[in-house]
């Protein structure tokens, strides 16, 4: 019996772990601010935002008589808005939670899936501050409507049962039901809703440095997300049923 003596050489891992499409959008959005902050004009830079930001007052109110903003943008404005950001801090905050729940939902959803599902996740943001304001007269700008999104999807199968399965695309999708009687998911939604509606109250300011925060958007996308990620799902699996929870439950 002869004994393969070949040595085995094991393939470097990539120097980024992140799915492209992730890492596409962190670029493209570093990509606006760095020319928002040392290409564009001040006035460039007004008109981008009175054009592509989200103004929920503009569906009710003339915005183009009186900011001159184009008509088109009520169209446009629900996503255009999740590509800019206030500034350097609030671009880089977007881009580690993307970073770190946009690759488990990518990898899980795949890249046209997961874009799909980014953009309404923005769309649902917009609609849910459009709800409680619709009046107001104030640019709503940022992609947190998007991170938030990607957060709600990740509690339907990221955390769990990470224990149990490496890959995302082969963790079980828990029912809501499931989802809600995980204490690590009811630990992270009461988290995430606490932050926001303490932002809320006035009293984010030691959270957000005392920027103003769309924490609607926030609550819309993460609903969103999490309800409606099983929509997205290749092949539409089906959530986990209660007796394989049990089961596996058993088999601990």
């Amino acid at each position: 019996m002869s004994i393969d003596e070949t040595p085995r050489v094991r393939a470097n891992p990539p120097i980024f772990n992140v799915p492209g499409v992730v890492l596409a959008a962190l670029v493209v959005f570093i990509a606006i601010q760095a020319i928002r902050s040392f290409v564009l004009s001040v006035e460039t830079d007004d008109w981008l935002i009175t054009e592509f930001s989200f103004v929920a007052g503009c569906y009710a109110e003339n915005c183009t008589a009186q900011f001159g903003r184009d008509a088109g943008a009520q169209l446009w404005s629900p996503l255009t808005y999740a590509f800019l950001h206030g500034d350097w801090m609030h671009v880089g905050l977007n881009a580690i939670w993307m970073l770190a729940f946009g690759t488990p939902v990518a990898r899980r959803l795949g890249t046209v899936r997961v874009l799909a599902f980014a953009a309404l996740g923005a769309i649902a943001g917009a609609l849910t501050f459009y709800v409680f304001n619709p009046d107001l007269i104030v640019p709503v700008i940022g992609a947190s409507g998007i991170v938030s999104a990607l957060m709600g999807g990740a509690c339907r199968f990221a955390f769990g049962s990470m224990g149990h399965h490496r890959s995302a695309r082969s963790l079980p999708l828990l029912s809501i039901r499931q989802a809600l009687s995980d204490r690590t998911v009811i630990f992270f939604v009461v988290i995430f809703f606490a932050t926001n509606l303490l932002t809320a109250s006035g009293l984010g300011g030691f959270i957000d440095g005392g920027a103003s925060v769309a924490w609607q958007a926030h609550l819309g996308g993460f609903v969103f997300g999490f309800l409606g990620l099983a929509l997205f799902e290749p092949n539409r699996r089906q959530p986990m049923p209660a007796d394989e929870d049990d089961l596996r439950s058993a088999a601990d």
